[in-house]
């Protein structure tokens, strides 16, 4: 694939805006999109713009490559309004700009309930609620339009500086199903990295998954966050039964290995201990 020298950067949050910075120190020019465009910094061009319209100014005639890595900014927004319309923009600014690669970020909520099993990029998205179903909408705008270069990133649980989860841990009677349930995370360092790999590596897969590959049951993290606290875990009640509101899983990211990417943090212990 030819060099990178040119980013849009669509929804510049967490995960984007980490994007943009490594883009950045690297030499390539980066035009960061957000409602509120954060102060200038060297090589990213930040701009104010409304994905979910289309009203995006002050990007360069030429890109090589359109980021879309975006989320609801407001309590208001919803993801029927965020991602569908979002993924439209990126192919219409990708269409007009020529850029070569289009690289998304979706969610492993698509997957859904699969009670506890493995799930990799063929098993049936079949995450219910609105969210999930606009999620799979916008992955379905990407997938299906005729552009080539196209990549949809599944990404895990999100953690990493600034978004550290290891407080949800700290209450165990609040875990639901007694804490018997799998949880997958992504750290923001891994995340950025599978991004940039995608861009690197020609003929990507279409859709990947973007985790740690290391699922562990809420109680086994809450039991290792415990013992890091000095406290004993088997003191650990776990009692609340109340059901699980999100998806029961174990998310596979053999596929996106097999391109050449490794996490450099393979489980939430390493990212626990060194990333937040």
């Amino acid at each position: 694939m030819s060099p990178i020298r040119q980013v849009a950067i669509l929804g510049a949050g967490y995960v984007g805006t980490a994007v943009a910075r490594t883009l950045s120190s690297h030499g390539t020019a980066v035009w960061a999109v957000r409602r509120r465009p954060s102060p200038p910094a060297h090589g990213i061009t930040w701009l104010a713009g409304d994905l979910a319209t289309g009203e995006v100014a002050g990007l360069p005639t030429q890109l090589d490559a359109v980021i879309l890595s975006v989320a609801p900014s407001s309590g208001a927004d919803s993801y029927e309004d965020t991602y569908p319309p979002a993924a439209r923009t990126a192919l219409a600014i990708a269409a007009a700009s020529g850029a070569k690669a289009v690289v998304y970020t979706s969610s492993t909520g698509v997957y859904g309930e699969h009670d506890g099993g493995w799930v990799e990029e063929a098993t049936p998205r079949r995450g219910a609620g609105p969210g999930n179903q606009a999620l799979i909408e916008a992955e379905d705008t990407l997938l299906q339009s005729e552009r080539g270069g196209v990549t949809v990133l599944r990404v895990a649980g999100i953690y990493g500086p600034g978004r550290d989860p290891r407080s949800r841990y700290a209450h165990p009677a609040m875990l639901p199903s007694r804490g018997q349930y799998w949880t997958n995370l992504a750290h923001q360092t891994d995340i950025v990295g599978a991004i940039l790999h995608t861009l690197s590596h020609e003929g990507a897969p279409r859709a990947l998954n973007v985790s740690d590959g290391n699922p562990a049951l809420a109680a086994d993290v809450a039991r290792w966050c415990a013992a890091e606290r000095g406290q004993d875990p088997a003191t650990l009640v776990f009692d609340n039964d109340a059901p699980l509101s999100r998806s029961n899983q174990r998310v596979s990211n053999a596929a996106l290995r097999a391109t050449g990417w490794e996490p450099q943090f393979p489980s939430f212990r390493e990212g626990f201990t060194h990333g937040v």
